[in-house]
């Protein structure tokens, strides 16, 4: 429809009230014919919602929907209900109910829009609604809660009639200021401003109250927006409470396009097709900068020439048309294509079926459209079973859009670095919409893809075969839903290194619902259907079923970084039964955890699955490892990451018993003060000492009980206290030394043998010396030792104390008998307080560790003798006329090195006596 055009010379001149009302009129009838449009496209138990929901806002009446206080914010600017809609409440809602116009207080609402898809050719029956609720800025905190939850509770209303709608409290003059309501999953927060608002003035419309005041800014004055408005207030053409001004668009800046570039990608995680329209626009935008002509600039200047077409300007249809002319001119028609399949996609209605009565003139259009893109009926009928879409139609869909979409940010990220300006977007907001991206389409090793959301509704099968393919480490899983045994390559779905990741990824992606049915072509290396199942029940109790970066209610998870929520472990699948080891079992296998092949599921916080595998002897101890990084990256957690196992070949469950308590174990052990632990399992291969060294899991292996003493013998930089496996040599009397020695002290032990005795000592930091000496009496034994680690004590300024202990073994087990030490020590005789024999530490000219001796009075130096040191020293040692069979230091000073512990003492004093006695004894 096309009327006289309206001229509007400079500010000086040519502004007049016919003419401003004019370009109201025009403007309020577009507005009206949509409001028309959005009505008929509801459903009729539907259309009250719009009818009323003026009122519900303009008022507070115990008896309306929406009701929560008397005090909650109301009344809107210049509406008062007309008797259509107060009869409407009457015959829906409740027929006592009365309105007074004298009786209303002033208004604190100045408009309310409806936005989004509203009236155009992309509502559907399934559209949400999204609603400007614009209040006065003097409303506080308290009252605009109230405000939000009587929109709330309007909402709860609407949903009760089918319909989804999302309010959102409006502060025009914070909007014009840049503040925004922080970023959530459905608000952009500041990743766009300019871009919103262009979006707000083509597709907005005013349901009640202040018109928008950017509709009487002429096209060529919006450079000059503040000044022409300010010129409309001044003159007297716009009454104070007659408009609502949000600001103008004229100078979009660079840093808005990547801010909003990233609010669409992750706005297609949920929902591909829109984001995918709306993020080409930001493209064809800033392709134009900096003389951008936003669309909502089109459609002024239409309506400024006279044009008020609802066909022509539909808003949906002005975007198709914007990005169809950008494609086109740079002859990028696969990318137009994908658009159009967007745009059909959005517009929801199958070419291919029977008209329905609902909203003709949406069809009307579409097939105009469709008309000149020439699509054959087979490509629509194609479009229209998009509900029948299975996976592999799905992943090609996916490929494009993702490619579309990197495209597409790619530019714009090129953009930014081309205008040299920062993104407009909060670092915060900027953060926390990466995390989403990256969960959502980031793609690495072991990490299941998500394919399909917003693509089809169901890809769900009635059957999946699994089956395996290749030999050996070249082995891999397949799934297809096909039943026959000579698999061609297009047949499978998906393959995958292991069964737990490719059955994650046909629960992630949609392929498996409650009723489909889960078989295996035969047995599968040991692998029977019923495992199949019994892993996939499994995993059915803790994966996520929807993608956490699309789900509004996991959008808080973001916030914070991403830490692991749940570690499912898979274990021994298609090994060896563990009754084929006969009647003992379990308990008599050479290792406490018969484990050769685990597969581990993780899921974090974000909502990412991930899935590996360990074969081999030592599968638990990489187990272990990723064990310990979950737990170091759950320390920023809120609660501990729940830790499940389910344990195949295993009928009596006594495996998984066994298995149920590592984590307890290795918790313990690492996360529990203090924190320098050492933790002994032992395995098929031997014993294994597990130890975190700069947050990494590092393991030693001894293949056998006593390699595993010399160990522990090993230094330590603080106290490591040893915690055994409860399965880990139970009887042995390491178990009992570990039991009993629990604190940073020295503890000595000792086992006597016929004519001689087992010595261990473990020192002030855990470690752990061994060594055997002739016996027939403990006070001779021990005496000389106990006076030795005091003298090392000494040197090293230390204050952990001394401990005895007699090692007895008795029906088949090991205690630890405290022993006096105080009386050991009065009962040594005066002589045995002076050192007689004692090795001084110090570095030859070459840098080695070398030792001066002194033997009473006498010294002797290494650097004169070199080697020869020790035939020297024995050769007067054999003057002396009492001989001992066994020679034994009283002291070494270390002093010249840095502070040592215990064990280091007692390793040095081991080597030297041996070194000595060898000497005495070749003379």
């Amino acid at each position: 429809m096309t009327e006289k055009s309206i001229s509007h010379p400079l500010f000086d001149r040519g502004i007049s009230h016919a003419g401003l009302k004019q370009v109201r009129e025009r403007f309020t009838k577009l507005n009206h014919e949509r409001l028309l449009r959005t009505r008929t496209a509801l459903l009729p138990r539907q259309q009250i919602f719009l009818d009323l929901l003026p009122l519900l806002i303009h008022i507070n009446h115990p008896i309306l929907p929406g009701y929560k206080s008397a005090n909650t914010p109301c009344g809107i600017d210049g509406y008062t209900p007309d008797e259509l809609t107060l009869e409407r409440v009457r015959s829906n809602i409740a027929r006592s109910v009365q309105y007074r116009h004298d009786e209303q207080a002033a208004p604190l609402i100045h408009s309310v829009f409806l936005m989004g898809s509203c009236g155009t050719v992309a509502q559907a029956e399934d559209s949400d609604l999204d609603v400007w609720l614009c209040h006065h800025n003097s409303i506080d905190e308290l009252g605009l809660q109230r405000l939000y939850n009587k929109a709330a509770a309007i909402s709860d209303w609407a949903r009760s009639l089918g319909l989804d709608i999302h309010f959102f409290l409006m502060d025009s003059e914070q909007f014009r200021r840049g503040q925004r309501d922080r970023l959530s999953a459905e608000a952009a927060g500041t990743s766009q401003h300019y871009l919103l608002l262009d979006e707000f003035y083509r597709s907005a419309l005013l349901v009640a109250g202040r018109y928008p005041l950017w509709w009487l800014v002429p096209p060529s004055e919006e450079v000059n927006y503040q000044e022409y408005t300010a010129l409309l207030h001044a003159q007297g053409f716009v009454g104070p409470d007659e408009s609502i001004d949000f600001g103008g668009v004229s100078d979009i800046p660079a840093g808005e396009f990547i801010g909003a570039g990233v609010w669409q990608l992750y706005k297609a995680i949920s929902s591909p097709y829109k984001a995918a329209l709306k993020l080409l626009l930001t493209e064809a935008y800033a392709r134009d900068f900096p003389n951008v002509v936003p669309l909502c600039i089109d459609l002024k200047e239409a309506i400024y020439r006279g044009e008020v077409s609802s066909d022509d300007f539909d808003p949906y249809i002005m975007v198709y048309r914007r990005l169809a002319e950008y494609l086109s001119s740079r002859n990028e028609f696969d990318r137009l294509e994908l658009i159009r399949r967007a745009f059909y996609f959005k517009v929801s209605i199958r070419l291919s079926q029977t008209a329905g009565s609902a909203a003709p003139w949406r069809r009307k259009l579409l097939e105009t459209l469709i008309a000149q893109w020439q699509w054959p009926p087979e490509q629509l009928l194609n479009l229209d079973t998009r509900s029948r879409w299975k996976i592999r139609r799905v992943r090609e869909e996916h490929r494009f859009l993702v490619a579309e979409l990197t495209n597409s940010y790619r530019f714009l990220q090129d953009f930014a670095q081309q205008s040299n300006s920062p993104a407009l977007i909060k670092s915060q907001e900027m953060t926390l919409l990466g995390r989403k991206l990256y969960a959502a389409f980031e793609r690495k090793r072991n990490k299941v893809e998500w394919l399909n959301p917003g693509i089809a509704p169901d890809v769900s099968e009635e059957q999946l075969f699994f089956h395996t393919l290749g030999f050996g480490e070249q082995r891999r899983w397949a799934v297809s839903t096909s039943a026959r045994h000579d698999f061609e390559h297009d047949a499978i779905l998906q393959e995958h290194e292991h069964l737990s990741g490719l059955l994650c990824w046909c629960f992630c992606n949609g392929l498996i619902n409650d009723y489909t049915q889960l078989r295996l072509n035969a047995r599968q290396d040991g692998v029977s259907e019923n495992d199949l199942r019994e892993m996939a029940s499994h995993l059915s109790g803790h994966l996520p079923r929807k993608a956490y970066a699309a789900d509004p209610h996991k959008h808080e998870a973001f916030n914070r970084p991403k830490v692991p929520e749940a570690m499912l472990l898979y274990i021994n699948l298609g090994q060896g039964a563990l009754s084929s080891l006969g009647a003992a079992g379990l308990a008599k296998h050479n290792s406490s955890y018969p484990i050769t092949h685990t597969e581990i599921v993780v899921i974090n916080s974000w909502g990412e699955v991930s899935s590996l595998v360990f074969a081999g002897q030592e599968a638990i101890i990489d187990t272990f490892r990723i064990y310990q990084q979950l737990m170091l990256a759950s320390s920023k957690a809120s609660e501990a990451p729940i830790i499940d196992a389910l344990c195949f070949n295993d009928p009596e469950q006594k495996l998984r018993k066994r298995v149920r308590h590592l984590p307890r174990l290795l918790h313990r052990a690492f996360y529990t003060q203090p924190q320098n632990k050492r933790v002994i399992i032992k395995l098929s291969n031997g014993f294994h000492i597990l130890q975190t060294e700069n947050d990494e899991l590092r393991s030693v292996h001894a293949h056998s009980y006593s390699t595993l003493i010399q160990c522990l013998g090993r230094g330590q930089t603080t106290f490591s206290p040893i915690l055994m496996d409860r399965y880990c040599a139970p009887n042995s009397a390491l178990a009992s030394i570990v039991d009993t020695a629990t604190t940073p002290d020295c503890y000595v032990f000792f086992h006597r043998r016929d004519d001689f005795a087992d010595l261990f000592v473990r020192d002030e930091r855990g470690s752990l010396h061994y060594t055997t000496a002739a016996f027939s009496d403990a006070n001779p034994l021990l005496l000389p030792l106990v006076l030795f680690l005091q003298r090392c004590r000494t040197e090293q300024a230390g204050k952990h104390q001394f401990c005895l202990f007699e090692l007895h073994q008795q029906d088949n087990r090991w205690r630890s008998q405290a022993l006096d030490l105080s009386k050991l020590m009065a009962s040594k005789p005066a002589s045995n307080t002076r050192v007689q024999l004692e090795a001084i530490a110090k570095t030859d000219r070459k840098g080695r560790l070398v030792f001066d001796m002194r033997y009473r009075d006498q010294h002797f130096s290494y650097d004169q003798a070199g080697p020869a040191l020790f035939d020297q020293l024995a050769s007067q040692l054999l003057l002396q006329q009492t001989r001992p069979t066994h020679y034994q230091l009283d002291a070494i000073n270390l002093s010249s090195l840095p502070p040592q512990q215990t064990s280091v003492y007692l390793r040095y004093k081991q080597h030297i006596e041996e070194m000595l006695n060898t000497s005495v004894l070749s003379q």
